[in-house]
């Protein structure tokens, strides 16, 4: 389940417009903030663990897989010589097989120079893009998970220690990506003003994520 970067949540003490958006947590309070902010988010189901995987790691995953197929809705370009790692991204339209390089370009891509191009329904589009990458990925990780493994522990910040992730692993072997479900925390862009400043925001959906949670967990709120 993806949530949106923007995702409205408010921290007491934490007034200001750009600390109301949930992408600000983990500067603020590193990982076990994030974990709790998502756990509170998602009616309170623990967050057992946490995986980051930085952009070499991904690089070098997707290059051990021989690439990774997707289709492009459109021409992204974009660049950004100040970002870290700076931004060249050119990649054209259409299906085609990206490179490490590429992908991690596909991945980050948000919009073009000068506000130009882009998702047309803003970052719910490019959560619909990263989770067809993440269907095609899954597809051609899952008889390769050795591979992922062996090139990505090193690029990973994990709680979980190598002899769990083996273990994890092997019981994916078979697992394809029909077995894989990609969903979005329920809600909906809006513009709110705070303090003078307007930005945009995603305001989940209360009611619709315990109706999604039960059914992805086939169990029903006592409460009517």
């Amino acid at each position: 389940m993806n949530i949106p970067r923007d995702t409205y949540i408010h921290r007491k003490g934490y007034n200001t417009a750009e600390q109301r958006k949930i992408n600000s947590i983990y500067g603020d309070h590193g990982v076990e903030g994030v974990k709790k902010t998502i756990s509170h988010i998602l009616e309170d189901i623990p967050i057992h663990h946490y995986v980051m995987l930085d952009y070499k790691g991904v690089e070098k995953i997707v290059d051990g897989l021989g690439g990774i197929e997707v289709d492009v809705p459109f021409h992204m370009k974009y660049k950004d010589p100040t970002a870290k790692p700076p931004l060249h991204i050119d990649i054209s339209p259409g299906k085609q097989t990206l490179d490490g390089k590429k992908s991690i370009e596909f991945l980050r891509y948000r919009k073009g120079n000068n506000n130009k191009g882009g998702y047309i329904d803003g970052d719910l589009g490019r959560i619909k893009a990263q989770q067809g990458f993440i269907q095609s990925f899954i597809g051609k990780a899952s008889d390769n998970i050795l591979t992922v493994l062996t090139k990505g522990f090193s690029h990973v910040k994990t709680d979980l220690n190598l002899v769990d992730t083996l273990s994890y692993g092997r019981k994916t072997i078979g697992i394809t990506n029909e077995d894989f479900e990609t969903l979005t925390l329920p809600g909906k862009a809006e513009f709110r003003k705070i303090q003078k400043k307007v930005l945009s925001y995603f305001i989940y959906d209360k009611k619709e994520t315990t109706k999604l949670l039960e059914k992805i967990y086939n169990v029903k709120s006592p409460n009517p």
